[in-house]
C-alpha cells in the first residue's frame, strides 16, 4: 500500500510485509525511496548482511519490536517498489533495475542460482538484456516482474505452475533465471500493467482491466470457476499452467485497477470501488462471512456503501 504521511511535505511511504507463520513475518518500507525493513531474519531476508534477529527495542505489552533500519547496500538508489515474499525481498529501482536478497535455494532470487544472500544483489538478466522493469512481486517462492513493453517474466519455484510456463518447457522445477511467460494472446493489443505473486499462484492485471491467473487452483485462488472447462487440457488436476484470463462478467463488466494475491486467495478492486474476493475462506479473509471455499470472485457487500480507494 502507498499512503502520504502527514505533517511531512513531499515525504512518501510505500509498505510491504509478508506472514510466514504466527510468529514469522518481514516488513519492508520504501521512505524517499529509501528502503527501511524489520522483522524475521532467519534467511537474511532485512538485506542487512547478518543473519540473525535484529536488534529491538522493548515496548510495553509487546515483547519485542525490531526497530527499521535502512537497507545500507541500497543506499544512494531510488527505489520506488518494494516486495516481501515469503522468505525473500525485492526492490525496484528509478532505473527499472530490480534487486533481490534472502531465501533462494528454489531459484526465487533470480541470480542464476539456488544459494541464498543476506544483502540485495541486482538480477543481471535484465541489465544484461537492457529490459527495464516497471513493477516487481515476490511469492511463496517464486517472483515476476512486468517490463515497460508489458511483457511478464518469472523465475522462483515452477512446481505449481505458478511460472506460466508449459509444463513441457519447464526445465527445472526450480528456475534461477528470469524466462519470458506469455501472459496476453498475441493477436490482443493489451498488455500487462502489474501483477502478484501469491503463495504458489499468480494473477497480473492488463492495461485494459483484464485479471489473468495461474498456479495453484484447488482453494479456488485463480476464481476460474469449479469446473474449470474453459482451461486447457494442460493442466495436472491440481494447477493451472497456462495463464487464463477471468471473464469480465465476474466483475460486473467493471474494469478492474488493482489485484492481490495470497498465500490460497485473491482480491481485486474495480474502476468503481468494489471488492472482489475468490479462494480459501480461512479467518474470514474474504470478508464475505464464513464459507466454504469460492471458485469464483464474489463481491464482499461492504464496500457497496464504502467504496475501495
Amino acid at each position: 500500500m502507498e499512503f502520504h504521511i502527514d505533517g511531512i511535505r513531499d515525504c512518501w511511504v510505500m509498505v510491504d510485509a509478508s506472514a510466514q507463520g504466527q510468529n514469522a513475518t518481514t516488513s519492508s518500507v520504501v521512505v524517499e525511496c529509501s528502503i527501511l525493513t524489520f522483522g524475521c531474519n532467519d534467511d537474511g531476508q532485512l538485506g542487512r548482511g547478518e543473519k540473525k534477529k535484529p536488534t529491538g527495542t522493548s515496548i510495553e505489552g509487546v515483547s519485542s519490536s525490531n526497530q527499521p533500519q535502512q537497507v545500507g547496500a541500497l543506499r544512494g538508489l531510488d527505489s520506488v517498489m518494494i516486495s516481501c515474499g515469503s522468505r525473500h525481498t525485492l526492490a525496484l529501482t528509478t532505473t527499472g533495475d530490480v534487486y533481490s536478497w534472502g531465501w533462494g535455494q528454489m531459484g526465487q532470487l533470480g541470480l542464476g542460482h539456488h544459494k541464498s544472500t543476506n544483502l540485495p544483489t541486482k538480477v543481471p538478466f535484465f541489465d544484461e538484456c537492457k529490459i527495464k522493469l516497471v513493477h516487481v512481486s515476490a511469492g511463496g517462492c517464486h517472483s515476476g516482474a512486468v517490463t515497460d513493453q508489458g511483457q511478464v517474466y518469472m523465475w522462483g519455484e515452477a512446481h505449481w505452475g505458478q511460472l506460466g510456463l508449459s509444463a513441457d518447457l519447464i526445465e527445472h522445477l526450480h528456475q534461477a533465471t528470469p524466462v519470458l511467460c506469455k501472459v496476453i494472446p498475441g493477436n490482443s493489443t493489451d498488455k500487462i500493467v502489474s501483477l502478484s505473486c501469491g503463495g504458489t499462484h499468480t494473477v497480473a492485471l492488463s492495461e485494459q482491466g483484464h485479471v489473468y491467473t495461474w498456479g495453484r487452483r484447488d482453494n479456488g485462488q485463480l476464481g476460474l470457476g469449479r469446473e474449470w472447462l474453459h482451461l486447457e487440457i494442460e493442466t495436472d488436476g491440481v494447477s493451472a499452467f497456462t495463464p487464463t484470463r477471468i471473464e469480465p462478467e465476474s466483475f460486473g463488466m467493471e474494469k478492474v485497477v488493482q489485484i492481490s494475491a495470497g498465500a490460497f486467495h485473491t482480491a481485486a478492486i474495480t474502476e468503481s470501488g468494489a471488492v472482489y474476493t475468490w479462494g480459501k475462506e480461512d479467518y474470514g479473509m474474504l470478508g464475505v462471512g464464513h464459507t466454504a471455499d469460492i471458485h469464483v470472485p464474489r463481491k464482499v457487500a461492504y464496500f457497496d456503501k464504502e467504496p475501495a480507494r
